[in-house]
């Protein structure tokens, strides 16, 4: 069971997240699946937000690419510890393009019951990819000048 828990999980990365193939999601997802991650936590169930949240995030960057780094499967759960790369060429967060280029690692927890994925959990550096694409507070001060004192 393990094996077969660990295709559909590498599936949904490979094939909706690497290729854009949203209409996947439904051969590989419970229509209520539950989805947990602090950085999107209107994204909370069902399939159809979960497709919006992919095409969303792909708009953004569509060269997005993950490769996943290890697979770990337990019981009906399946551990994807990834890394993500991609070019913000759309807005992303509500924050406009800025066509840098970032990478990210996170982990997904993925629970299978009978064939799909019931449920997503969700953790990734949201700080690191800001500061990649200059728009977090710590990557604007470093970009600009700092103050100088006045002559007196």
């Amino acid at each position: 069971m393990s094996e077969e828990n660990k295709k559909i999980a590498r599936r949904l990365m490979e094939e909706g997240w690497n290729k854009g193939r949203v209409e996947m999601v439904d051969e590989v997802m419970s229509s209520h699946c539950r989805f947990h991650d602090p950085v999107f936590p209107s994204l909370t169930s069902g399939v159809d937000n979960y497709k919006q949240h992919l095409q969303t995030c792909r708009t953004a960057f569509p060269d997005l690419k993950f490769t996943i780094d290890d697979v770990i499967a337990e019981r009906n759960e399946v551990v994807l510890h990834w890394t993500a790369h991609g070019t913000q060429r759309g807005t992303f967060l509500g924050m406009p393009a800025t066509n840098k280029s970032a990478t990210v690692s996170g982990t997904t927890i993925n629970r299978i019951d009978k064939g799909k994925i019931a449920e997503i959990w969700a953790d990734w550096n949201l700080m690191s990819l800001m500061e990649q694409l200059g728009l977090s507070a710590a990557a604007q001060s470093q970009s600009s000048p700092q103050p100088t004192k006045a002559h007196r």
